[in-house]
């Protein structure tokens, strides 16, 4: 394998080629000392022999100096060096060396001159943005049209916290190991934001202190450190003229001793076959210097650890809303009035948040009056117009237009995108007769931003949006089969691998294909039977029709992922959004296939509720159930009025809405503005009482069919709940994570257990370092006729307590058990074992910490979700756990938590029991103990689960999987289909 040499080592070869060729002697010394150290191997020393004897020494000392010696690795020119004083040619060295002496010795101008070229640099090219793609030369003015960016903190203490683009440097000092990370979705303007900060440094007498304080600014394309040794050689071929003349050694000299921000844009574009981009993130180059990189989201997952900030670009609101269409107006010197109306049309309120489709909406405005309301339809319009002008340019017509000019580019643009490129190279330009022609039409230019110096041609796409946009053109005339194909070979599931011990950090998320899919069904819109196939492979792919995957943790107590990002599931959902009417065909598929619930919670993303209100309009009996999360979101106006449209649809059933109030006055606007408990209005609540201090209003009531309440964090200062729900039909009442009760509390807890004939579902669980006892409750609990999910916390059961938990067991009506417990007495294990012998409508069950011996008759059980947390699970747990799986034939999810190391002989017996279990669709593991040696056992357990979809397993207890036994997990855990998330 050949590696490069360090730059200012090659370049101090290639400067001084001309002494070396006439001083240096290839000895049988200097080729002895150049082998022993590796730096040559015997058959260079023959080539280089070969070529002496034939030609000259001249000739083999350019051979070895231009052709062998660079490639040999960042040592080898200091062994070069040892051998030359080894062979009597220290003359040689000392030449080299005192060369490369003067080359780094900075001259006391050089740091001002690299500071004034970037800055002439920056002021020159960064003056401008350029939006429109078929006018490349007219740019809008950075100062007079630029809005300033609001950011939302995404890490941290301070997490949720919105700042302005110039404060994320603010807490940046010297010396600090500094990373940070900007996210935002495509156009929301990350490169605007990284042009603005480089073109501020530019200006100093108006920059902000923040940026002001650095010495130099480096901005670069993540690819334009493809292919570089070194920073400062990127620098010197992207940011400097040619004829600068300071060596990339000064260069990384300044870099090491100045304040230098380095701002890295488009990780997304880039981050493959990128080895120094890589470093600069994981502090392996540059590691104090302060480090500014942007992406899309979801591709730097396996990365993040090595980010100290993480912000998310926020869309804008309305205020900058309103400031972009009148600067746009006042830089185009006409009214603005046209473009303000614009904004208050609620069918396009989504893409005015996106600036660069803001500025889309503007143009369109300036040609007619007709507003698109998808983005596909907005890019289609812009697209049509760019036809239009390119035939009016070159006098073709908009057919000739589009056959001998587009068709290619959309060829050019699905190939870019298919190397994740937004270039199309020289040598692939050359495959048309008219590619120049191709250029002319709007789409490519050669300017490649941040770049003087360019050794090859290249053509640029003037955002990849569009890129996308001209891939999806490219797929949709392709014909069905070709097109089916293709999207067959597209992963619809979810994976995050992280390994720390074996250095593995890999990932992938579907919404990476949604830019292209999303454009793709807005273009096939009118074609309903093609739309419809591809659609239904999505709902087959994603699993749309299956219930929503629960948290791996603590799931029973969390039935929503709150933190989640949008699920895989959710992909036909944010797909409609590129639609305005869902067609007939397709509607009948989704009746058809309707999933059992639908969660939105807040990593939902606006294309996914745009893509629910759409399923609004489709006739489902009865309702779909919809649980809804929007707790944080950034526009409340926003959030109230989206959840307000799906309670108002006949279609969706709003069944159950989970709200996290900051304060009193927000929890008393929440239950009010939704109508909390109204009969037409969502009846299932579920409040984080966490930041609630008091009583909102003396009024505070929820509405009279209030079925389900879900308090978390209770305290008795929120007593007044228990209040308001009294005398409320109720089927549900839980309070998780209740550390503390009062008398007060108590009595209003057991007026609600007797005073509910309906009430089916109770949760009383504390924290898990508190362990509250809620035994007390069990006799209430046996009481009640219609009670068929329990879940409680218990601590040293009275025999009272335990005889009402055997009479509520043996009653046979229990579907849901929980038991949160930490110490299990023998009469405990007792009553539970003898109760599973005969529960057989027992569907789902937890139990914490408990020791699964005592427990044999779990075999008679029918379970279809079964979790074993932090319990003592030794090799005879396994053993009876192995047995019990057997008898589990409709057995759909499992969780086992592995507390203590176990035999792997024990470890292959379970999951050979778990192969057996063929219903299985979610299998989540805790501290799994995973050796090479059972591997092989691991993944014939996963390749017999032909219906799992959701495998997880998290903290594995030691570092025995080594790279070959990942080699062979590897490929089962990333079987398309199967959502995977595996951390060590």
């Amino acid at each position: 394998m050949e590696f490069k040499m360090e730059d200012q080592h090659r370049e101090c070869l290639q400067k001084n080629r001309i002494f070396l060729l006439s001083e240096i002697s290839l000895s049988a010394v200097l080729f002895a000392n150049l082998t022993e150290s590796g730096v040559i191997t015997d058959e260079h020393v023959e080539k280089l022999q070969n070529i002496e004897r034939n030609d000259t020494t001249k000739a083999a000392v350019f051979e070895f100096l231009s052709e062998i010696l660079p490639k040999r690795g960042p040592e080898a020119f200091d062994l070069f060096l040892k051998a030359l004083c080894e062979s009597e040619q220290r003359h040689v060295a000392e030449r080299l060396n005192k060369w490369l002496s003067d080359d780094c010795s900075e001259d006391a101008g050089t740091f001002e001159r690299l500071q004034d070229e970037l800055r002439t640099h920056y002021n020159d090219k960064l003056q401008f943005i350029y939006t429109m793609p078929w006018l490349p030369t007219e740019g809008f003015s950075l100062k007079e049209t630029f809005v300033q960016r609001r950011l939302r903190l995404t890490s941290g203490d301070r997490k949720g916290t919105e700042v302005k683009m110039d404060e994320i440097l603010a807490s940046v000092g010297e010396g600090r190991n500094k990373r940070i990370l900007v996210e935002g979705d495509p156009a929301q303007g990350k490169s605007t934001l990284c042009q603005a900060l480089a073109f501020a440094w530019s200006q100093p007498d108006e920059a902000s202190e923040n940026i002001k304080s650095f010495d130099l600014v480096i901005l670069l394309h993540a690819g334009d450190l493809r292919g570089q040794d070194s920073v400062g050689g990127a620098i010197k071929k992207h940011l400097l003229p040619i004829d600068c003349g300071i060596p990339s050694r000064q260069l990384e000299k300044l870099l090491q001793e100045k304040n230098v921000l380095l701002i890295i844009d488009a990780f997304d574009e880039a981050s493959t076959e990128n080895e120094i981009l890589h470093e600069l993130i994981e502090g392996k180059r540059l590691k104090h210097k302060p480090l500014l990189v942007t992406s899309r989201p979801n591709f730097l997952e396996n990365k993040q650890r090595h980010f100290e900030s993480t912000f998310t670009v926020e869309g804008y609101n309305n205020r900058e809303r309103l400031q972009h269409v009148k600067q746009y107006a006042e830089h185009k010197n006409i009214a603005s009035a046209p473009f303000e109306s614009m904004l208050e049309e609620e069918s396009i309120r989504d893409l005015c948040s996106n600036p660069l489709n803001l500025t889309l909406l503007c143009l369109l405005r300036e040609e007619d009056t007709q507003l698109r309301i998808t983005r596909t339809a907005l890019y289609t319009e812009i697209h049509r117009i760019i036809r239009r002008k390119a035939g009016e340019r070159m006098d073709l017509t908009e057919a000739e237009v589009e056959e001998s000019l587009l068709r290619p580019l959309y060829q050019f643009a699905f190939e870019a995108h298919q190397k994740n490129e937004t270039v199309v190279r020289e040598k692939d330009s050359k495959k048309v007769q008219n590619f120049q022609r191709i250029c002319e039409v709007g789409y490519l230019t050669n300017e490649v931003i941040i770049s003087r110096l360019q050794k090859e041609v290249r053509f640029q796409f003037t955002h990849k949006t569009f890129v996308e946009f001209l891939t999806a053109k490219h797929i949709a005339e392709m014909d069905r089969e070709e097109r089916m194909n293709w999207m067959r070979h597209l992963r619809y599931a979810d994976y995050h691998i992280r390994i720390r011990g074996l250095a593995i950090g890999d990932y992938f998320n579907v919404e990476k294909n949604e830019p292209i899919l999303g454009f793709l069904f807005g273009l096939l819109e009118e074609e309903s039977a093609e739309l419809t196939q591809m659609a239904s492979l999505v709902i087959k792919e994603t699993h749309f029709s299956s219930e929503p995957v629960p948290m791996p943790l603590h799931s029973f107590l969390f039935p929503i992922s709150l933190d989640s990002s949008c699920e895989a599931s959710h992909q036909l959902l944010r797909l409609l959004a590129e639609l305005n009417v869902v067609p007939p065909e397709l509607a009948d598929v989704i009746l058809k296939r309707r999933p059992p619930l639908i969660n939105i919670h807040r990593g939902c993303s606006v294309s996914c509720r745009r893509g629910m209100l759409k399923l609004c309009n489709l006739r489902f009996q009865p309702p779909i159930p919809m649980n809804v999360y929007l707790s944080d979101s950034p526009d409340e106006e926003e959030k109230m009025s989206f959840v307000q449209k799906l309670i108002e649809c006949e279609n969706i059933e709003g069944s159950k809405i989970w709200i996290y109030p900051r304060n009193d006055t927000e929890l008393w606007n929440n239950v009010r503005g939704f109508r909390i408990g109204q009969a037409n209005s969502v009846q299932q609540v579920s409040i984080n009482c966490i930041a609630i201090e008091g009583i909102p209003c003396e009024e505070f009531s929820f509405g009279n069919h209030l079925s389900e309440l879900e308090l978390n964090w209770f305290t008795p200062s929120h007593s007044f709940f228990l209040e308001a729900a009294l005398h409320k039909p109720l089927t549900s009442l839980q309070l998780i994570c209740c550390d503390e009760l009062d008398d007060r509390c108590i009595s209003l807890i057991r007026q609600l257990l007797r005073n509910q004939r309906n009430l089916q579902r109770v949760q009383l669980t504390s924290s898990s370092w508190k362990r509250q006892h809620f035994g007390f409750f069990l006799a209430d609990f046996a009481q009640m006729e219609n009670l068929q999910s329990l879940e409680i916390t218990l601590k040293n059961s009275t025999n009272e307590a335990k005889r009402s938990l055997e009479a509520i067991l043996k009653r046979n009506k229990l579907s849901k058990l929980a038991i949160h417990s930490s110490k299990y007495s023998l009469c405990l294990y007792s009553v539970l074992n003898d109760g599973f012998s005969s529960m057989s409508s027992l569907r789902e069950l937890h139990l914490q910490y408990v020791n699964i011996i005592h427990l044999p008759n779990l075999r008679h059980l029918d379970l279809i979700n079964f979790s074993l947390l932090y319990s003592t699970l030794n090799d005879d747990g396994i053993a009876v756990l192995s047995d019990v799986l057997r008898s589990w034939r409709n057995l759909q999810q499992l969780r086992i938590d592995f507390d203590v190391s176990v035999a792997e002989c024990s470890l292959r017996k379970l999951f050979k029991a778990i192969a057996g279990c063929h219903r299985l669709q979610i299998l989540h593991f805790q501290w799994l103990e995973m050796a090479d040696s059972v591997v092989p056992s691991v993944c014939k357990m996963i390749e017999s689960l032909k219906q799992l979809r959701k495998f997880t397993s998290y903290v594995q207890r030691n570092k025995s999987l080594t790279e070959e036994g990942f080699k062979q997990l590897e490929p089962i855990i990333k079987r398309n289909g199967l959502n995977t998330d595996v951390r060590q």
